[in-house]
């Protein structure tokens, strides 16, 4: 009963926040999208949660990781069947888009998956997209704290036979300024053109 209930609350609050889209994946995982230009602005504080992390190589991160340059955010886990894949894709393809500007750009990649996505895991996933992604992982405590501070929704499905699980979640994609302030946040529909094409109007303002 109470997991229905929290089923039910998850629903209602992202409903309540903007445009949901339900996408099938293997064994009815569904992937609930937030329309993130209802998402609210991020603090510093908010952001900064994130600098308690772990990357695929196990090294601790800290806001050296970040300051300075532009950080495409993207939460989500490594067993995902279908958005994660696609997010990912995209943002490669933003990487590809900008060309010699990327390197003002940092792809992060964060797991809310810790117990099953570590550190190796996540250096084997991210390799199979842009070897520039930053992958991070954390104890759950950790990971739940930047969730919260970030907004994303999850809620694990019930496991199979043999152990495995897809979780639902929120999907959205978070634009943070090398200043570390929250600077824009794209839909998980937003096309890499889109992003990529927003990314270039900054620079071109900036001059470069």
């Amino acid at each position: 009963m109470f997991r229905i209930c929290l089923v039910l609350a998850l629903a209602v609050a992202v409903l309540s926040a903007g445009t949901v889209r339900a996408q099938d994946g293997h064994n009815n995982s569904v992937a609930m999208v937030r329309e993130a230009s209802k998402h609210p602005a991020l603090s510093k504080s908010d952001i900064e949660t994130i600098y308690s992390l772990t990357d695929q190589h196990s090294v601790p991160v800290g806001p050296e990781r970040f300051i300075g340059r532009f950080n495409l955010i993207f939460f989500g886990y490594t067993a995902c069947p279908d958005v994660c894949p696609t997010a990912m894709t995209h943002i490669t393809s933003v990487m590809e888009k900008l060309g010699p500007l990327a390197r003002y750009v940092l792809p992060v990649f964060v797991t809310f998956d810790p117990m099953r996505d570590t550190a190796e895991v996540l250096a084997e996933y991210v390799s199979h997209f842009d070897e520039r992604i930053l992958a991070l992982t954390g104890t759950r405590s950790a990971i739940k704290a930047v969730q919260q501070r970030y907004g994303v929704l999850s809620i694990p499905g019930p496991k199979s036979e043999d152990g495995s699980y897809f979780i639902s979640h929120t999907a959205a994609k978070y634009l943070i300024g090398p200043d570390g302030t929250h600077v824009q946040s794209f839909s998980h529909e937003a096309p890499p053109e889109q992003i990529a094409g927003y990314l270039k109007n900054i620079f071109s303002r900036l001059g470069k």
